[in-house]
Order: structure tokens, then sequence, then C-alpha cells
């Protein structure tokens, strides 16, 4: 299953990493910061294509639709971000390694792209295009992170309570975007506070005793 999962990120890694035409990554930063400016409902097309300097029908070309912008977006944000931590995480197959991975990965990605998350639960509910684009990122991330968990578990890693099912909802709740919110939009928490007490709770939750704390 670790192979496998390796295997297959490096193939999507493969195909984003094709050349692309030239435009689409301006095109999408431009939305983007227009999307945080005024909302993604009060961002037009014809808007992005004057702060991107290109013509109107050429975003339509590349794009087609604000939505489809958010997912070009997502898949920038899955190839900096979260491809090449998740892979770093899994060498090895170390336990410790893996979870502290998990902890900066869930930092990283709200960190750099909380905007993102922000854009999709407030207009994700009123178009179905981003309600599958919501549902494609929330797949992706427990697909890592059942990865994680199912790689725990077949190296006898898990403390003798868990199986690999309940070590992914662990994950999956600890290392959510509303625990982000909670402690470091709302409570004011650093990121380096918030990664640090994530990789620490997430291995004290999963890891037998003497194993949790050898990575500290």
């Amino acid at each position: 299953m670790l192979t496998s999962a390796v295997k297959s990120l490096r193939r999507q890694r493969a195909e984003r990493e094709k050349p692309e035409p030239p435009g689409r990554p301006a095109i999408a930063a431009a939305a983007r910061r227009l999307f945080v400016e005024r909302g993604y409902a009060r961002t037009t097309i014809e808007a992005i294509a004057r702060k991107a300097g290109y013509a109107v029908p050429t975003v339509y070309f590349h794009f087609g639709s604000k939505a489809a912008i958010v997912g070009y977006l997502m898949e920038q944000m899955e190839a900096e971000e979260i491809v090449p931590e998740f892979q770093k995480s899994l060498q090895g197959a170390d336990p410790i390694r893996m979870l502290e991975g998990t902890a900066h990965i869930a930092r990283l990605s709200c960190e750099r792209w909380w905007d993102l998350v922000v854009l999709l639960r407030s207009s994700g509910r009123n178009d179905p295009a981003l309600t599958k684009a919501t549902k494609r990122l929330e797949d992706g991330r427990l697909y890592g992170l059942s990865t994680v968990a199912e790689a725990l578990a077949l190296g006898g890693h898990l403390r003798s309570n868990l199986d690999a099912r309940r070590a992914t909802d662990i994950l999956w709740t600890l290392s959510s975007e509303d625990t982000y919110q909670r402690l470091v939009v709302e409570r004011g928490w650093t990121h380096d506070e918030f990664e640090m007490w994530l990789a620490q709770v997430v291995k004290r939750e999963l890891l037998p005793h003497e194993s949790s704390t050898s990575g500290l």
C-alpha cells in the first residue's frame, strides 16, 4: 500500500510538471488576489482579465469558469506544498517522520493557502462546481492521512488499542482546518507553535509511549 501510494503521487506530480500554456499561472494568481479582495461571487471574469493583463476570451480559453481557476489553484497547492512533503514523510517508513510530516503538511496547507480554504467554505455551498472542488480536496486529504495510518499499522507502530481506521480518524480530526482556525486564526498561535503542538499530540495519541517521546 505504501509503495503504491508513493508511485501514484509521483505519477500525479509528473503530470502536473508538464509544460503548460503561458498565461495560466498569471491569470490564476490575478484571480486569487481578486477573490481575497472582493470575494468569489463579486469577482468577474472581466475583472480577472484586467488584473492579469489578458483579454477576456483568453481567460475563457484557458479556464472557462471561475470554478476552473479554483481547481487550478488547488492543483498548485497539491503540487507545491502537499505532494513533495508527503513523499518525504513516507521515506523509510519511520513513524516519527511520518507524523511530524503530517503536522508540517497541515501547517503549510493552511498557512499558505488559507484564503483558498475560506473561499471553498464560504462559496462552495452555493456553487455546485465548488462543492465538487471541496470534496476533491477533502478526499485527497483523507487519502493521504489513511495512507499514513495504514503504513503505521503495517509497520506495527500503532498503540495496541488502535487500528488503521481509528488512527485515520484521529489524524483527520486533529490536523483539520477547523483545528487550525481555532488555534491560529482565533486564538493567535504562531504557525510554529501549531505545528509543534500537532506533531506532539498525534505522536502521543497514535504511538506507544516510548516511541512517541523518542522524536521530541
